[in-house]
């Protein structure tokens, strides 16, 4: 009930779940699959996340199981090789603004164009919408994100104080304005 009440508030539509085909790519002459996550990705995300952050995982299994319920407004994938998850992104869609949950690469596999290209396919999936803007927010010390995301074209927004739980680290809140694809 609450939330046709904030649809309509809103003036945003119910919308039907968002779809999505499982691509065969190939990125720097290697051969993935990117599909969309499930349920049953929940551990090789957590551990993708632990190889990322030193041991740790700022998402715990129950906000990936939260997050890849939601199938109407949420649209999770992962990028696989050999059978293994190496890397996923999250993101929210809405007609006004969507928003990059989580992105991140296996450390082997970073600074090979991953990110950038999960980063690029979502840009691209936020215009179709057509959504305003896409939104994301990282850690003030993490250099080499903030840096690929000016690099496609995000501008600095404002610092969240203390935003990630485990270490009160700021976070830096970052928005690409978005164009209808041509």
């Amino acid at each position: 009930m609450w939330k046709k009440f904030r649809q309509w508030y809103s003036n945003e539509l119910p919308t039907p779940p968002l779809t999505f085909t499982t691509q065969e790519i190939n990125l720097g002459g290697e051969p993935f699959t990117l599909r969309r996550a499930t349920a049953a990705d929940l551990d090789e995300l957590l551990t993708v996340e632990r190889h990322c952050y030193a041991g740790d995982t700022p998402w715990d299994r129950a906000s990936f199981t939260n997050e890849l319920r939601k199938t109407n407004d949420t649209l999770y994938l992962v990028l696989i090789t050999g059978g293994t998850i190496i890397a996923f992104i999250g993101c929210w869609f809405t007609t006004h603004e969507s928003h990059i949950t989580n992105v991140a690469v296996e450390p082997e596999y970073q600074n090979a164009g991953i990110g950038r290209f999960l980063l690029t396919w979502m840009i691209r999936r936020s215009q179709e919408l057509p959504s305003a803007r896409l939104t994301l927010e990282v850690r003030v010390s993490n250099e080499p994100a903030k840096h690929l995301y000016r690099k496609l074209g995000f501008q600095d927004q404002n610092i969240k104080k203390a935003y990630y739980v485990a270490d009160h680290e700021d976070a830096l809140n970052m928005m690409l304005p978005l164009q209808p694809p041509s």
